[in-house]
């Protein structure tokens, strides 16, 4: 008599498949294999190893059902993992499907096979599960995947910690795929359990077996069981974790039809389990502030869900809801939590729930009597999981807890080295991971942290032992060893998204160091050894508030010897020239700082000191000063080994020069920077924590230098260079410089709008999101000058106006006088001749005091226009003018401006019958322009050369003074 396919048997060397009872078995020893992967076996055995397609699987096994691929690969993947060393037999045919080695012989069952099976189920018992049930918020994608994990393994467990919804989640999955248990599915609680060796009577229990109390065992629940097909559920193992891993693994074993779901704070461990970490809600981010966008969070659906449970009509508005996105935050979106956090917004409101977060084990509990007695407060959910550690896990726990940013192997290994050693850290570390009171942290690799709310309650516990300060000082003390190796230098780009991880920690551990009962000194030189990571991560406000708190604390009882003082004022003054309103504090710094230096003949933070200086001179619009103190530090630089600093102080002399009018001397220095960095000699520099590409900077001014020339296309390329070189970078200030210094003005005085467009929003984006509030006044002029330049005088001028403010606040006048002059411009197009002529003459004499004579002669020919619209039958006051500027523009040989100028004279020339003498003018300067330039003054120019009846007056060069075309 021949069998049914569902009764056959396929046997291949020591394997069979017996479809029968649906069991995969290897030497006779039954093999843990999914429902799902038992049928693609059987499937694939039945095909007598011809090739199975993807689409005939997928019909066979999920008929009906639409999957996508990496289901199916999901289930091969299991097949494979069942097959073990003979993984091989199951072959991929590409892009086609499967086949299945070996000759495998169709046969009957074997009914032996069944000797090991005893006593069979009490057919009574189908399901125990709750008939209650609330939604399930926030895991409808987790449920899915959980189901899908369940159809491919035998055994699934959920972990994570106290709170997270392990139970919820395991009840409703069994409710959603009971039916392929033939709704035959057992929860088995565990949770009231005092003594391990309860959990199999408590199962067999449950599962309503009959069984002697000799036959009461893992095994004797398996043969009782039999070939009967049941969802198995164990909840709550973690404190009966042997002996709930026995049962599981028994069942595995002897039931060919069972699948086991456990939860638990930790793997069971077993052969054949897949361990599912159940994450925490989502909450928001801290940016989002639009009430749909935060509605769209589980956690913050589940809190508002809770909170109308316990107040009926409760509809939260705005405020309330980025108080509750808060709250979730700092509940790590647990679910328990979350909803002893809802019901007592029911009763206080959420005000009061936020405030009280800091005492949130006095505050959070659930006012439910059927709770468990672990649910029924924050704590005892907490005390469940620490209770059930080893003194040694309990206390690397409690010192963790001390770094609120998370921690590295190599910190939990440093805060235990006088107790453990290196090897017994890594365990107990993975051991707390794969309990669930420590995760790994994802957004950065080889770092883990505690949950908020675990983290508080091991701090409690610290406490009660007495070790706070203890773990505090060797936590301190590992992150001044962490940042040692700088010596005070800026730490390589490869470092610094390292370190920034550890400045929640390094908040911690200052703040606990200039505490009382603190360590003041051990804070200085942690204080002083994160200062290069504060710069590079431009955290200037952070990083002078943090040197003031240490140099606060500095006194003769420290031993903090003159060479760190100097150190931290010489940050300090660089810091604060990074910020607002802070010039005498910075030149205070600066001085003091200075003078240790010289007094320690260190020539290093001499340069510093001086660098910050000349910056400082440079911003406030001091030209002569900012040239000076450039030859001051290149004085120094040429006395250090290091050819770097030569190259700072080239481009320190080439920008001032720049700016002080002196274009060809301004050239010749850039480029000798410039020089130094193509032989690769500006490494230096970030030593110095200068934080910016030195190269950048010469590029950028020298593309200034060139404008002025009247190179234009030199120029411009020479700008996009170096912003091109900035960006493959990534170094975000030094993009922002060449923006501000080279490609957005270049763009503005060549009329190029579209990029002068572009570029202002780029810097404006980039100042705004990296928080360099000192820079936002510097965009809005730029954006009023470019409003002026697209005929949109009044928002210009309105902006200008603003941003002149807020620079004269902060004390900077570089740049003032052109961006006053376009100010003038903006207020003469709106009719406002008076204010236009105060702007301008403002404009001219901070020029003249602060030696900013680069644009002098372009702040004459805006005068001059002025009177010229104020008393238009009045040309003399107005060529006088026009007169002195094109002097000055040839003087600094700086072809731009003497071409405008010259524009602005010729216009008023050919406009009262002196044609011939405008084109004598602006002719021979308009030649040395290349001819694809366009330029509202070279337009004018090239059309006045066009009109009939004048010859143009060329000049070689070599023409006395007195020639008009120089």
């Amino acid at each position: 008599m021949s069998s049914s396919p569902a009764d056959r048997t396929y046997a291949f060397g020591n394997w069979l498949i017996d479809c029968q009872r649906r069991e995969l078995r290897h030497d006779n020893v039954t093999v843990p294999i999914g429902s799902r992967a038992f049928e693609i076996l059987k499937k694939l055995a039945g095909s007598a190893g011809l090739l199975v397609t993807k689409d005939e699987l997928i019909g066979s096994v999920w008929s009906g059902l639409a999957i996508e691929d990496n289901t199916l690969q999901v289930h091969i993947s299991a097949v494979r993992k069942a097959l073990g060393k003979d993984r091989d037999l199951l072959k991929t045919v590409s892009g086609r499907g499967y086949t299945l080695a070996g000759s495998w012989r169709s046969g009957h069952p074997d009914q032996s096979a069944a000797a090991m099976v005893s006593t069979p189920a009490d057919s009574s018992f189908s399901s125990n599960l709750p008939n209650t049930r609330a939604p399930l918020i926030g895991r409808e994608d987790c449920l899915s995947e959980l189901a899908g994990l369940l159809s491919a393994y035998r055994a699934v467990t959920l972990v994570g910690p106290g709170g997270i919804g392990k139970t919820k989640l395991a009840i409703e999955l069994a409710r959603c795929v009971a039916s392929t248990f033939d709704d035959s599915v057992a929860l088995i609680e565990l949770a009231t359990l005092q003594d391990p060796a309860l959990a199999t009577s408590a199962t067999a229990r449950t599962l309503r077996l009959a069984l002697n109390d000799k036959d009461v065992s893992a095994a004797g629940i398996a043969q009782a069981i039999g070939t009967r097909r049941l969802l198995l559920i164990l909840d709550n193992c973690e404190h009966v974790i042997d002996a709930a891993a026995q049962i599981a693994s028994a069942v595995l074993r002897y039931c060919p039809n069972v699948t086991v779901l456990a939860t638990s704070r930790e793997g069971l461990r077993i052969d054949g389990e897949y361990v599912a970490t159940i994450p925490p809600l989502s909450v928001p981010r801290t940016d989002v502030r639009d009430p749909d966008l935060l509605l769209r969070e589980s956690a913050v659906q589940l809190f508002v869900a809770r909170t109308r449970a316990s107040r009926a009509g409760f509809v939260p508005g705005a405020e309330d809801l980025s108080k509750i996105a808060a709250v979730c935050r700092r509940l790590d979106g647990i679910p328990l939590a979350l909803e002893f956090a809802a019901a007592r917004a029911a009763n206080l409101g959420v005000d009061t729930v936020l405030l009280r977060l800091d005492r949130r084990f006095e505050l959070l509990s659930s006012g439910r009597r059927d709770q468990l007695p672990r649910h029924q407060t924050l704590r005892a959910t907490l005390d469940w999981s620490y209770d059930l550690l080893s003194p040694e896990e309990q206390r690397l726990l409690c010192w963790l807890a001390v770094a609120p940013a998370g921690f590295t192997l190599d910190a939990a290994i440093a805060m235990m080295d006088d107790v453990l050693s290196r090897a017994d850290v890594i365990e107990i570390l993975f051991n707390l991971v794969g309990k669930s009171l420590v995760s790994l942290d994802p957004s950065f690799e080889g770092r883990w942290r505690l949950l908020e709310t675990t983290r508080a309650y091991a701090l409690e516990k610290l406490a009660e032992a007495g070790f706070v300060e203890q773990a505090a000082r060797r936590h301190a003390g590992f992150l001044r060893q962490l940042v040692a190796p700088l010596g005070g230098t800026s730490p390589a780009s490869d470092e610094i998204s390292r370190l920034a991880q550890e400045i929640g920690n390094v908040h911690a551990a200052l703040d606990w160091a200039f505490a009382p009962g603190g360590d003041a000194a051990l804070g200085i030189e942690l204080t002083s050894g994160f200062v290069p990571v504060w710069m590079q991560l431009l955290s200037f406000v952070e990083c002078s508030t943090r040197i003031e708190h240490a140099l606060a604390h500095l006194s003769p009882e420290l031993p903090c010897g003159p060479r760190l003082k100097a150190q931290l004022h010489v940050a300090l003054g660089f810091a604060l020239l990074n910020t607002t309103g802070t010039a005498d504090r910075m030149k205070a710094a600066l001085n003091i700082g200075l003078v240790l230096a010289e007094e320690l003949s260190d020539l290093e933070l001499q340069l510093k000191a001086v660098w910050t200086l000349w910056s400082y001179n440079l911003n406030s619009g001091q030209y002569d000063a900012a040239k000076d103190v450039g030859e001051r530090y290149l004085a120094i630089a040429l006395r250090t080994e290091n050819p770097a600093n030569e190259t700072v102080g080239r481009r320190l002399i080439g920008a001032a020069t720049h700016f002080y009018g002196a274009q060809e001397d301004a050239r010749r220095e850039l480029t000798l920077s410039l020089d130094h960095s193509a032989h690769g000699l500006t490494d230096g520099p970030n030593q110095m924590w200068f934080l910016l590409n030195q190269s950048v900077l010469a590029k950028a001014m020298l593309a200034r230098v060139l404008l002025l020339q009247g190179k234009v296309a030199p120029s411009r390329s020479l700008a996009a260079e170096c912003l091109q070189d900035a960006q493959r970078e990534k170094d975000k200030l030094a993009i922002a410089y060449a923006l501000r210094n080279a490609v957005c003005p270049i763009a503005l005085m060549t009329h190029d709008l579209a990029g002068a467009d572009q570029a202002i929003s780029s810097l404006l984006e980039l100042v705004t999101r990296e928080g360099i509030a000192f820079w936002t006044s510097w965009t809005s002029c730029l954006k009023g000058q470019l409003l002026v330049l697209q005929s949109r005088h009044h928002e210009g001028v309105a902006l200008l106006r603003s941003g002149l403010k807020a620079r004269a606040e902060n004390g900077w006048l570089m740049r003032n006088p052109e961006f006053l002059g376009t100010l003038a411009e903006g207020l003469l197009a709106t009719g406002e001749t008076a204010q236009a002529l105060a702007a301008v003459e403002n404009a001219l004499n901070i020029s003249r005091q602060g030696k900013q004579l680069w644009c002098l002669a372009d702040l004459l020919r805006i005068k001059g226009e002025i009177l010229l619209a104020d008393t238009p039958l009045d040309l003399s006051r107005s060529e006088l003018l026009f007169a002195e500027g094109l002097s000055v523009a040839r003087e600094q040989q700086c072809r731009f401006y003497e071409l405008k100028v010259a524009a602005a004279w010729a216009r008023i020339m050919a406009g009262s019958d002196r044609q011939q003498t405008a084109l004598d003018l602006v002719g021979p300067v308009s030649a040395l322009f290349d001819r694809e330039i366009d330029l509202p003054a070279l337009a004018f120019a090239r059309g006045l050369i066009a009109s009939p009846g004048i010859s143009v007056t060329t000049c070689a060069g070599d023409q006395p003074a007195s020639c008009t075309c120089h």
